[in-house]
């Protein structure tokens, strides 16, 4: 079971409140048991845990107190054997090693206590033998990005390579690139190719829904906008780590795009080599930035701090020679990194590489589209009446497809498909025809199947224009190891997502029964969940509230509640799985020594490793 854990708002930096800059929000509750402070939410640029003096507000006092003096019994002080059950028995932690005194007062045991990460936050960290590095790649899932270039919304935004260097640094391991002929004006940077548009599942919209868009973006861009602090605000989260000054300053929230000078647009035009490729979102009005630029934020930002592989996913709308130019350009900036031939002990047809064995490496993932499988695009866009000329769409040239060695794309038309058994291949579909087999039962043994042993990818819908992400956990739940997400929204998809990946390098190992040694069970359990909210403290408050003393005491009218959501496959679509607490007072909430819990009984087929708590 996970705890979605909320880190981001928008891309920049953001103002804080001058008597919250030295403190932690905190939210504690008792979950199964478990005294734990449910993802505290940083402010300032503090990374340190919490201390015993940031909790010194009543409304955590008392809640801490009454755990220390249940801790002690009979005693005065709490006893190091008594210190011990109480971190092993009611918190699970392994190892106390931690413990030197015989006695510890109510200071000493709740600082030991808070600084003890997994013994305090509700979001632990993966032990090695937890998630090894020794399976084939197909077995984890993959944290991924869709249209990673872009800063907002999918049809107007900017194109960028700083969104590259914030999703690598912040543990994304699938990235994409839309590639395209270069030129010396926005107006020419298209497809050579008259006509011609992206795979019809993720096709540009069409003009008249642009000029849709475009009517309701000016007749609403004059009134403010009111966002939940839920979703949107970042009064809920740090910033994300950035490079420079002008990376803070960027905001890749897409209602914050269009407030951006207009300059911003074609900030990264000078930067494009004459004639070398580029990188936008084909059909829209978004701005181009240089491929051979984007090369370059990977190679400086992919494996700082991280050395597990990174899937490049490539949509190719360049022709023939500016294909060779990417895969010249693609040499030259990841040299060293970027897998350009096999292994010599291991063949693409054999088998796929351990995750271990192909660490620090850039791997390729591009389409290979065969004139049999370009009939059968067509004939199913005519079946839609979706115009299309996939006929006229650039081959893959001999040099760009030769890198496709572990992860090529193959091109799914059928259920059939999944019968392939080609160890390095990769099917890309959206959610709306995921959705679509996954609602057979037959299809779906069958998808799920597939999936222990090969990869599949799945994109957003093209109706998700601004933007926004589907669940990827019920993705993930039929065996998909790469769900591509829109990282440029902060939404409950991306939340999961974080969630998801939370203290890891982006991969994941899939639980028993999803893996490809053989074991087709699922470890299905029926779960009794009870979860208590205590108390909060420094809960972020919205501007417009006035702050009385010296942020201690907060606004009596400021009535916050903890909402609490299970994240699992529902029996019945009816099936309700939200809890919330009554609500409280002041941004120091209080639920009392009696608080009621909030309980999910006799919920059953949760596979734990993939339900989540929001």
């Amino acid at each position: 079971m996970t705890f979605l854990e909320r880190r981001r708002s928008t891309w920049k930096s953001s103002a804080l409140h001058p008597h919250q800059a030295l403190f932690h929000a905190t939210l504690i509750a008792t979950v199964g048991g478990n005294v734990r402070s449910l993802i505290p939410v940083r402010r300032g640029t503090s990374k340190e845990p919490l201390k015993a003096f940031e909790l010194s507000h009543e409304s955590m006092i008392k809640h801490i107190t009454r755990i220390y003096r249940d801790a002690c019994g009979t005693d005065w002080k709490l006893s190091r054997a008594k210190f011990v059950a109480f971190l092993k028995e009611t918190q699970g932690l392994e190892n106390v090693d931690m413990l030197e005194h015989e006695t510890y007062t109510f200071q000493e045991f709740f600082q030991v206590w808070s600084s003890i990460d997994e013994a305090w936050s509700a979001v632990r960290k993966l032990r090695k033998d937890e998630n090894p590095a020794d399976r084939p790649i197909s077995n984890y899932f993959i944290s991924s990005s869709h249209n990673t270039y872009l800063e907002g919304n999918q049809l107007s935004s900017n194109s960028s390579s700083l969104p590259y260097r914030i999703v690598l640094k912040d543990g994304c391991r699938c990235i994409e690139i839309d590639v395209w002929n270069g030129s010396t004006s926005r107006a020419t940077s298209r497809s050579p190719i008259p006509g011609h548009r992206r795979h019809i599942s993720t096709a540009s919209l069409p003009r008249a829904a642009v000029e849709t868009y475009e009517s309701v973006k000016q007749a609403v861009s004059g009134r403010s906008h009111s966002r939940s602090p839920s979703v949107n605000s970042p009064l809920n989260s740090p910033p994300l780590p950035t490079t420079d000054s002008t990376e803070s300053r960027i905001t890749l929230d897409p209602m914050e795009v269009d407030k951006r000078p207009v300059h911003s647009r074609d900030s990264s035009r000078s930067n494009v080599r004459r004639g070398e490729p580029v990188v936008h979102h084909h059909g829209t009005m978004t701005s181009t930035v240089g491929f051979r630029e984007v090369c370059q934020a990977i190679a400086q930002t992919a494996f700082v701090k991280n050395d597990l592989p990174i899937i490049v996913s490539l949509e190719v709308g360049a022709d023939r020679e500016q294909q060779e130019l990417m895969v010249q350009i693609m040499k030259e900036e990841w040299a060293g990194l970027l897998l350009d031939k096999p292994f010599d002990h291991l063949h693409p047809h054999d088998r796929q590489p351990r995750l271990d064995e192909i660490k620090n490496k850039i791997l390729i993932k591009v389409k290979r589209v065969h004139e049999a499988a370009l009939e059968a695009e067509v004939e199913r866009g005519r079946s839609l009446q979706i115009s299309s000329s996939l006929h006229s769409k650039p081959p893959i040239c001999d040099a760009l497809a030769a890198l496709a060695i572990y992860t090529h794309s193959e091109h799914f038309d059928h259920v059939k498909s999944l019968a392939s058994r080609t160890p390095s291949h990769i099917f890309s579909l959206s959610e709306a025809h995921f959705l679509t087999l996954a609602g057979d039962a037959m299809s779906l043994r069958t998808m799920i199947d597939h999936n222990r042993d090969f990869f599949m990818r799945i994109y957003p819908k093209g109706l998700r224009v601004d933007s926004s992400n589907p669940d990827p956990s019920f993705h993930w739940r039929r065996g998909v190891q790469m769900v591509a997400m829109n990282w440029q929204k902060t939404d409950e998809g991306m939340m999961v997502n974080e969630a998801m990946f939370a203290n890891t390098n982006g991969w994941v190992l899939k639980p028993t029964g999803y893996l490809s040694d053989g074991v087709q069970s699922m470890p299905l359990k029926t779960m009794d969940l009870r979860i208590t909210i205590l108390a909060g403290l420094y809960l972020p408050m919205t501007a417009d509230r006035k702050q009385s003393g010296v942020g201690m005491v907060g606004d009596k009218k400021f009535r916050p509640l903890v909402k609490v959501e299970l994240l699992t496959d529902k029996p019945t679509k009816s099936t309700d799985w939200n809890r919330e607490t009554p609500p409280s007072e002041t941004q120091h909430p209080t639920w009392g020594k009696h608080a009621t819990a909030l309980e999910f009984l006799n919920v059953t087929n949760v596979v734990p490793e993939l339900s989540f708590i929001k």
